[in-house]
């Protein structure tokens, strides 16, 4: 597509044109035209990691930025507005999991009463009271399998409310997929895009299957702990509460560590996503230009990234528990010895003491488990944040809200002054002027990057021009359809054998049809048409 057809397109003075050879000239703005001096390679390709085809077999590069860590509070509070449209059956899991942890805490001081029943038969002339301890019991046990029961009710409730947002969440990507810009797709790695839509969904999901009901259980087992507590020995409670903000330091601190090491974890394995699927993709080209070596090397540091980064979220998000373990073993430590001590005073029963030490276990457990639902939590964040900045990705610009009509398309093409190029700092097309008249045959030749399939590109509106306007009989492309617009266009992506018995039949005179091939390719034209 030279000039109006005729090979002579000329730079206009102050930006670039297109020669009759097919290559760009430069305009110096004095003299006119330069036909024989050449836009270097390097000025007329993309910027390095972006891939200027938008369609055909070519690599893209699979490197991407390290990320620093994100808004953890605000992440989360995103997430939860995912499940507003659950809120009714959020709060029902929530009634179910305060019903089920009030029994299971009311168990222990039952149990106490029990050991009382036997201490007090034990030392009384009239012997254990076998009646009434087998009441206490018999409460405990209906005590302990309806608790069961409301607990198994919330966590079927609690998953179904994960996975209608989980399903509400990949329809919101399903949806931006279809309505990002090609040039989104273009310059992003494949196999990181496809992480982000499998894996980091998949890894939100199981995080918040696991986290959730366990998270919502022991928040609520510690506050009925420690009110049981309070009623039994205030003293003995304050001791076992010495433990609450120790753990909430150790593990704000570790957590901080950790959660770098999960972000990085995710974007080393998005990255080597991208490095086999373009390598797999791309393998015809690696061996023809003998990179193996390099692919293999290239692997190989991030697969050694990943699994340092791996290795470290684990490593430090591990350290929790143990840390959580030690603190409670001294805190069971002081509670036995402080309530030994009131129970030779009198001033407990043995029955008190053993619920108080059953009740400071079932306060430090849930306490190490929030521990380490933190560190689930903490990788599901970091997948999810993944996942939100694939969703706050700019869409494409939508069609014009009255769009143009081609009611006889005939097929004549007008680039006037466009302008466009794929990098700010780096331009492309500055002043391009041509028309292609209805039947006319017009090649394009340069050299790699010189813009050839960008014109396609830009007449297909898989990108969208910068300034200046193109035309399709008379009307604005950009005021057209998409649909209707490729509707009217044929596209041959390179290295791609079209049989035309495979394809639904033109018009002879082909006059409705543009046939647009970026070479090499092949065509199977039919008789009728030569």
């Amino acid at each position: 597509m030279s000039g109006r057809g005729n090979g002579n397109g000329p730079g206009d003075g102050n930006g670039t044109g297109r020669t009759g050879n097919g290559r760009w000239a430069r305009g110096n703005g004095d003299n006119g035209p330069r036909p024989d001096e050449d836009i270097p390679e390097s000025e007329a390709k993309m910027p390095e990691g972006q891939s200027r085809t938008t369609f055909g077999s070519r690599m893209s590069a699979a490197g991407m930025p390290a990320e620093r860590a994100k808004d953890f509070g605000g992440s989360l509070g995103r997430l939860a507005h995912l499940m507003r449209k659950e809120m009714a059956r959020v709060i029902t899991v929530l009634c179910l999991a305060v019903a089920s942890v009030t029994l299971t805490v009311i168990g222990p001081r039952l149990l106490g009463h029990a050991t009382n029943i036997v201490v007090q038969g034990a030392f009384s002339p009239r012997g254990i009271d076998f009646p009434a301890l087998h009441r206490t019991l018999l409460r405990v046990v209906l005590l302990y399998a309806v608790a069961a029961g409301l607990a198994i009710a919330q966590g079927r409730m609690l998953a179904a409310v994960v996975q209608r947002t989980m399903q509400r969440l990949r329809s919101a990507v399903e949806d931006k997929l279809n309505a990002l810009p090609l040039q989104y797709i273009d310059t992003t790695p494949r196999g990181d895009l496809l992480s982000r839509v499998t894996n980091d969904i998949d890894n939100v999901q199981q995080s918040l299957q696991q986290s959730l009901s366990q998270m919502l259980t022991s928040l609520l087992t510690i506050l009925g702990v420690v009110i049981m507590m309070f009623t039994i020995s205030w003293p003995l409670a304050v001791i076992a509460l010495v433990t609450i903000p120790v753990s909430i330091l150790l593990t704000r601190v570790i957590a901080k560590r950790s959660k770098r090491q999960f972000i990085a974890q995710w974007t080393r394995t998005g990255d080597l996503n991208a490095q086999v699927e373009e390598a797999f993709t791309g393998h015809t080209l690696v061996k023809v230009f003998g990179r193996q070596g390099a692919v293999e090397e290239t692997f190989r540091r991030t697969n050694d990234d990943l699994y340092d980064a791996s290795f470290k979220a684990q490593f430090i998000s591990g350290t929790i528990q143990p840390m959580m373990m030690f603190l409670g073993n001294l805190n069971f430590v002081a509670i036995a010895v402080i309530g030994g001590l009131r129970v030779t005073s009198g001033q407990m029963t043995i029955g008190d003491i053993q619920a108080f030490i059953q009740y400071s276990r079932q306060f430090t457990q849930p306490l190490t488990q929030l521990a380490a639902i933190f560190n689930v939590l903490q990788s599901g964040i970091a997948s999810v944040e993944r996942v939100f900045e694939l969703l706050d990705a700019e869409a494409e610009v939508p069609d014009a809200a009255v769009p143009l009509h081609d009611d006889q398309p005939r097929g004549r093409v007008v680039f006037e002054h466009v302008r466009f190029s794929y990098s700010p700092d780096k331009p492309l097309i500055t002043d391009l002027s041509l028309v292609a008249e209805p039947g006319q045959t017009i090649a394009i030749v340069g050299p790699t990057g010189a813009g050839k399939t960008t014109l396609v590109n830009l007449l297909m509106r898989f990108y969208d021009i910068q300034g200046g306007t193109i035309s399709l009989d008379g009307n604005d492309v950009s005021k057209m359809t998409r649909r209707e617009l490729r509707s009217n266009l044929g596209m041959v992506p390179p290295n791609s054998q079209v049989s035309w018995s495979t394809m639904p039949r033109f018009d002879r005179s082909f006059r409705r049809v543009i046939l647009l091939t970026s070479l090499p390719s092949r065509l199977i034209v039919p008789s009728w048409m030569s």
